[in-house]
């Protein structure tokens, strides 16, 4: 018998990390900090379970699934960490135990054997760059763990899921009961920009590290939009291993017809123009500034946001917003627009995917909200909570 743990991630956003236990195997998939509750950021992991880990597998380096790699490690894990050699590079904490890196062992859909009664099979997420999926094979039983999963990025590389078998399959679902699926999403966003572009006004996008940023900018190459950006998004293109495996090749080919500017000459410019008495650099106008400071915390990205609406210009929030930071303010006081870039799956998604796999059960993961379901073949799961398989 095997059985699934979910020690964070289901019935909430964060902290994602579920324990696989078998008869003499026991693996983690994700070791995630969950930021929206900082009285429980943890998964709920013992000293006892943590020492007893064999493996740990991380879908991708966001903090949501890494950042209780070094509680973990206090706790008394010291196993073998699986994951991209991406997601290694990034992650958030170093581990000092040993790492394999999937490129040295497989490639996407091929499954191979790392140890007697664990096989893996893994391919891309399309969540960013490192982003995988995987099915594991546990002493008979398969688990599937769709990580953060999304097939239609502009940007990333998705080896879709299909007509795979899993007795279990822990599957993206963290928009929830959201009517709008990605298609609708892009269709919004694209019909904004054409709206927008041709009014030579400035847009600014706050975007997430390792994430969104990079569809906006392959829709921005193809409306030729003169592109600042932040030094940080540079270097995060530049230092992609093997980018050409994590992007796809119309969103490289789009990066080298990309009209861009640094972001260190465009801030002298505008802090310039601002002792002047102006409120934005006119040669920007019809400029698209990103800055890697999705809820615009930083006082020298509040200040371009100023600028932007006082020049007529558009924050373009393309993700969730905290509740206190200054992205909603923007948007509470009308001067952004939330266009969304789906980065996971709402129901509907999920359920289309159930349907082109064959998957005996289903735990919806990554929803905050209290879902329900029909289907007997879905469970709905809350951390602490265990299914067998």
């Amino acid at each position: 018998m095997v059985k699934l743990f979910v020690a964070g991630g289901c019935s909430e956003h964060g902290r994602n990390s579920f324990l696989v236990s078998g008869d003499k195997i026991t693996v983690l998939v994700d070791a995630g900090r969950m930021k929206e509750k900082p009285d429980k950021p943890f998964p709920e992991i013992s000293p006892e379970m943590a020492k007893k880990i064999d493996y740990l597998f991380l879908t991708h380096s966001h903090t949501d699934h890494t950042g209780a790699l070094k509680h973990l490690q206090e706790l008394g894990f010291c196993g073998t960490l699986v994951a991209s050699a991406a997601t290694l590079k990034f992650l958030p904490e170093k581990y000092e135990g040993r790492t394999i890196a999937l490129k040295d062992i497989s490639s996407p859909y091929k499954e191979v054997s790392i140890c007697d009664g664990l096989k893996l099979t893994f391919g891309r997420a399309g969540h960013c760059v490192g982003s995988v999926w995987y099915s594991l094979e546990l002493e008979g039983k398969t688990i599937l763990f769709t990580g953060d999963y999304e097939e239609r990025s502009y940007a990333y590389d998705c080896d879709e899921i299909r007509g795979r078998y899993a007795d279990l399959a822990v599957v993206d679902c963290a928009y929830g009961t959201e009517a709008e699926d990605a298609e609708a999403h892009w269709e919004a966003l694209e019909s904004a920009l054409d709206a927008l572009v041709p009014l030579q006004n400035p847009l600014l996008f706050p975007v997430p590290s390792h994430g969104r940023g990079f569809d906006v900018m392959r829709l921005l190459a193809q409306r030729n939009v003169t592109t600042v950006l932040a030094q940080s998004l540079i270097r995060e293109y530049q230092d992609s291993d093997n980018r050409e495996f994590w992007l796809k090749p119309s969103f490289v080919e789009a990066m080298r017809s990309l009209k861009k500017k640094q972001i260190g000459d465009f801030r002298s410019d505008f802090e310039r123009v601002l002792q002047e008495g102006a409120m934005f650099p006119r040669e920007h106008l019809d400029a698209a500034i990103l800055v890697r400071d999705s809820q615009l915390v930083k006082e020298e990205n509040r200040h371009i946001a100023v600028g932007v609406a006082a020049m007529g210009g558009r924050t373009i929030l393309t993700g969730k917003q905290d509740p206190a930071s200054f992205a909603r303010q923007l948007l509470n006081e009308g001067k952004a627009d939330f266009y969304r870039i789906s980065v996971h799956q709402n129901i509907d998604e999920m359920k289309r995917l159930m349907a082109k796999n064959h998957f005996k059960k289903v735990v919806p993961y990554h929803c905050r909200e209290q879902l329900s379901f029909p289907e007997e073949e879905i469970l709905v799961l809350q951390t602490g909570d265990t299914a067998e398989v």
